[in-house]
This record gives C-alpha cells, structure tokens and sequence, in this order.
C-alpha cells in the first residue's frame, strides 16, 4: 500500500540524477559541447524510424536518449515499441523511465493519479513538469521498486500499462521473456520457412519470408498478443499495412515453427 507522497514528505539521501532542463543548459553552457551536440541530434527529425529505435540501446548520452524518444512519440511510436530499453546507468534507466511517463500523461491528460500532487504530471510539460518527475523517481530508486511504486502512484491499470517500456504489468513482463530467445525464434523460423519453400508465395524468398515473420512476431510480442496494435505498429516501423487476419495466420506459422524447433 502507498503511504507516502514525496512530494511533501521528502526523504533524505536520495540519488542524485539530473533533470532534462538542467541537461540542456549544463550542454549549453560548454560551447563545444554544444555544437557537438546539436551535429549528432540534427540528423534525427529525418532519420528512418527504425534506425532510431536501433539508436535507443546504442546511444550513451542522456540528452540524446531523450531526443530521440521524443521524436518517436512525435512519430506516434509508442515506448514499449522502442525496445530494449536502455538502462546502462541510473540516469539512462531515468530517462527511459521518464519517456514512458511523457508518453501516459500525454495520451491519458484526464487520467487521475494516486496522489493529488501527481495531478500536475498530467498538465503542461514545464522545467516544473520535469522536476516533479525527477523527485518522483528518486524516491522510488530509493525504496527498490520503481515499477510498482510509480506505477501505483500515477494508479495504472494493466491496460494502461500494454504501450509503456518500463512500467509493466507482472504478467505483460513475463510474456515479454520469449524475446530473451530472439535468436532460437529466429532460426526455428528460417529453418521453417526453408523447408516448406514449395508452399511459399512466389513474391518473397526463403529468406524474405523469414525475416517478415520474426518481424511481425516481435511486434507482436511487444503489443502483448494484440493484433490490432500489432498491426498498426508494423505499419508504422516498417511501412507495410497487414490485416489482422493476415498477422495471425503469419503468428500461427511462427508457432508451428517453434513448436517443430522445440521438438528437434
């Protein structure tokens, strides 16, 4: 049970993370920093969507995270599609903490929080809107469990929880373990689609074939078996519009595939 706002009742020794105002003028105040910068931010607002979802675990630097999250917000890419999540250090796990949130309080602006004082998280994004947030997540690094106590705090429903990265469902979080074995996935679907080319449509490869279904399979897997989200993300990533029904018979064939893989 939640006890314990700490937005009025601070505690002490909290770790010490920066804020994405302070970031931008600490940046600033160094002019090489900046001009550095802004070259390797530049190139983002046009980059190709995925490349930038490849970016998410690649990159080491906050600001940057953070820049590029919000160009796929803009991109109505939500976070939990931005997998795997970059948590390198407490500041990236913060920032990438911090997206799932902007991503919630901006779809959901009527959504009513926990604590009273979460309210304002749900209003205009200021430098207040960003210290509030950071004073949330220090606390909750604070006491071990960042998930469930913010997840509570802002009053989640596990449906609130299916787009977000970070802040998940026990069970939406145990579904998402079949991406651990990615690879094995991969294989038993390439070693499928291989073995029964002759039924195969004539437009795709072998090979084609099997990179098509691992795709829609993670999708798919990130949506949470949804196949409704599933196929308006695909769509989005990789620009090929796929009917539900369509997706599930493409799920069906991953599935037998593992089922044969498993068996071997």
């Amino acid at each position: 049970m939640i006890t314990l706002d700490p937005l009025t009742e601070p505690i002490q020794d909290r770790p010490i993370l920066v804020g994405i105002p302070a970031l931008n003028e600490s940046r600033k105040a160094n002019r090489a920093s900046w001009e550095l910068f802004q070259t390797v931010t530049e190139s983002i607002p046009t980059a190709d969507t995925l490349a930038l979802v490849g970016r998410i675990q690649t990159t080491t630097d906050a600001l940057v995270l953070w820049e590029i999250h919000m160009e796929l917000e803009r991109r109505d890419i939500p976070p939990i599609f931005r997998y795997p999540a970059n948590d390198d250090t407490l500041q990236m796990e913060f920032v990438t903490w911090l997206a799932d949130l902007h991503w919630f309080t901006r779809q959901k602006p009527n959504h009513k929080p926990y604590f009273d004082k979460w309210q304002r998280l749900f209003g205009p994004i200021t430098d207040g809107w960003h210290e509030t947030a950071r004073r949330i997540f220090e606390d909750a690094y604070w006491r071990g469990r960042v998930t469930t106590y913010t997840s509570r705090g802002l009053n989640l429903a596990v449906c609130d929880k299916r787009l977000l990265m970070v802040m998940k469902d026990g069970g939406q979080s145990r579904r998402l373990r079949d991406l651990k074995r990615a690879d094995d996935r991969r294989e038993a679907i390439t070693r499928h689609a291989m073995a029964n080319a002759g039924r195969l449509t004539k437009d795709r490869t072998p090979a084609q074939v099997a990179a098509r279904r691992y795709n829609i399979w993670k999708t798919y897997v990130l949506a949470d078996r949804s196949e409704t989200i599933a196929a308006r993300i695909y769509h989005a990533l990789y620009g090929e519009n796929i009917p539900r029904q369509n997706l599930g018979k493409q799920i069906d064939a991953v599935n037998q595939a593992w089922g044969q893989f498993l068996r071997k």
